[in-house]
C-alpha cells in the first residue's frame, strides 16, 4: 500500500490573503433543539407558523425559474417610502457589507467603527487589506457619536459606520447625533453608513433617520432577517442616492438573491400585522427579561436598549457561570466578558415572552453565588 502522502497547507505553496489567516474559521453550529438567543433572530411562534404556512403556498417557478427583482424592489422601496432607483437587494446584510467594504471602504483605505461591531467589517478588512480605525466603547456607558466624528476627522476621507441601534448593547442614537455625524463627515469628504438591522424594535424607529435620505454621503444597510424573520433566507438592501446605488449595482449583488427568498420577502411585506404583533410581543419581552435577569442575580444591570435584546453588565466570573448555566440549560447565549465597554456581560435575544420564561427558569434554579 503506497504511503499517503501528508496534505499541504494552501499558503506554503499557492499566493493567498496572508491577514485572512489570522482570522478564525466561521461556521453556525449549534445543538440541535437548543434554543439560541445568541444570534437574535425573529424565532417567534406565531411568525414560524405564518413562514410555513407561505412556503406550502409558493409555486414552482420559484424554484425552477431565475428570479426577476423589480418587484422584490418596488416592495422593499414602498416599505421605506422610497424610489426604487434608491434601493439595491443583497442576499443578506452580510454582503450588503461586504459590496459596501469592497466598493468604497477599500478605495478609500480606512474604515471608521466602535468597537465591539459585527464581525463582517473585520473580516472585510483583513480580506481587503483597509484600515480598520476602531473606537472602543467607554466601560459601562453609552458610545458616543462626537468620539466617531473625532476619530474620523483625525485622518482622510473615509467611511464611518453607525449602527442604530447598536448590535452589542442596544444603544439608540437620536436624529440630532446622526445628522451631526452626517454633516461632519459631508464637509470632511466622507461617507456615513447607517447599518439599520434592529432599528425595527426601537420606538422611535423611523423617525431617527428622517431626512437623512436627502444626503449624497449616507448609505442605509437594511436586513429583513431580525424584522421579518428572513434570516434563514439571507436578503438585505442597501438604500442611497440613485447616483451611489447605479455605482453599487455593478457588482451585481442581486443575482445572487433567491426566488424563494424573494416571493418570502414581498409576502411578508404585504402582509405586515404578524410581524407588527410579534415585535410588539419582543419588546415586551425585552422589558420582562430586564426584569428577570436583575431579581434573580444581584449586581447585574440591563444596559438601556431599543434592539431585540438586552445586554448586562455583571462582574466576569459570574457572566461565565450564568452563560454556562444556560448553555447546560439548552440556551445559547453571546457572552460579552472581555469585549471593550464590558468586563463581564452577557447578551440575550428576546424573541417571545415563552423564549424568556425558559431563561428567567433556569436563573431560577441557580445557586447564589459565595462571594470571598
Amino acid at each position: 500500500m503506497t504511503a499517503r502522502t501528508p496534505e499541504r497547507s494552501l499558503r506554503d505553496w499557492f499566493p493567498t490573503a496572508a491577514a485572512v489567516w489570522d482570522l478564525e474559521p466561521r461556521s453556525r453550529n449549534h445543538v440541535a433543539g437548543q434554543l439560541n438567543l445568541k444570534s437574535c433572530e425573529l424565532l417567534h411562534p406565531a411568525v414560524a407558523r405564518w413562514h410555513a404556512d407561505q412556503l406550502g403556498r409558493l409555486a414552482p417557478a420559484t424554484v425552477v425559474e431565475y428570479p426577476l427583482t423589480g418587484p422584490s424592489r418596488d416592495a422593499v422601496a414602498a416599505h421605506f417610502g422610497q424610489d426604487p432607483a434608491r434601493v439595491l437587494l443583497t442576499p443578506g446584510s452580510d454582503h450588503a457589507i461586504h459590496l459596501v467594504c469592497e466598493a468604497l471602504v477599500a478605495p478609500a483605505g480606512r474604515l471608521v467603527i466602535a468597537r465591539p461591531h459585527f464581525d463582517s467589517w473585520t473580516r472585510c478588512a483583513a480580506r481587503l487589506g483597509f484600515r480598520l480605525d476602531s473606537v472602543d466603547m467607554p466601560h459601562r456607558a453609552p458610545m458616543a457619536v462626537t468620539s466617531l466624528i473625532e476619530r474620523l476627522l483625525s485622518g482622510p476621507p473615509s467611511v464611518l459606520v453607525i449602527t442604530q441601534p447598536d448590535s452589542i448593547t442596544g444603544q439608540l442614537h437620536t436624529r440630532a447625533e446622526l445628522t451631526q455625524a452626517v454633516t461632519a463627515a459631508h464637509r470632511h469628504g466622507s461617507v456615513v453608513v447607517i447599518d439599520t438591522c434592529y432599528l425595527a424594535y426601537a420606538d422611535d424607529r423611523e423617525a431617527t433617520l428622517r431626512g437623512l435620505e436627502a444626503w449624497d454621503n449616507v448609505l442605509r444597510i437594511n436586513s429583513f432577517s431580525k424584522s421579518h424573520g428572513l434570516a434563514g433566507a439571507r436578503v438585505g438592501a442597501v438604500l442611497a442616492q440613485a447616483s451611489v446605488i447605479d455605482y453599487l449595482a455593478r457588482w451585481a449583488p442581486d443575482g445572487m438573491l433567491s426566488h424563494v427568498s424573494l416571493a418570502l420577502l414581498e409576502r411578508a411585506l404585504a402582509e405586515p400585522a404578524v410581524f407588527r404583533t410579534a415585535r410588539a410581543e419582543v419588546r415586551t419581552a425585552r422589558a420582562a427579561l430586564a426584569r428577570g435577569v436583575q431579581r434573580a442575580l444581584p449586581g447585574w444591570s440591563a444596559r438601556s436598549t431599543q434592539a431585540n435584546f438586552v445586554a448586562f453588565d455583571a462582574e466576569h466570573d459570574d457572566a461565565t457561570r450564568v452563560h454556562t448555566a444556560l448553555l447546560a440549560g439548552g440556551i445559547r447565549t453571546r457572552l460579552l466578558s472581555g469585549v471593550p465597554g464590558f468586563s463581564g456581560g452577557l447578551r440575550v435575544a428576546t424573541p417571545s415572552l415563552s423564549a424568556v420564561r425558559r431563561v428567567t427558569d433556569v436563573l431560577a434554579g441557580l445557586p447564589t453565588p459565595t462571594r470571598s
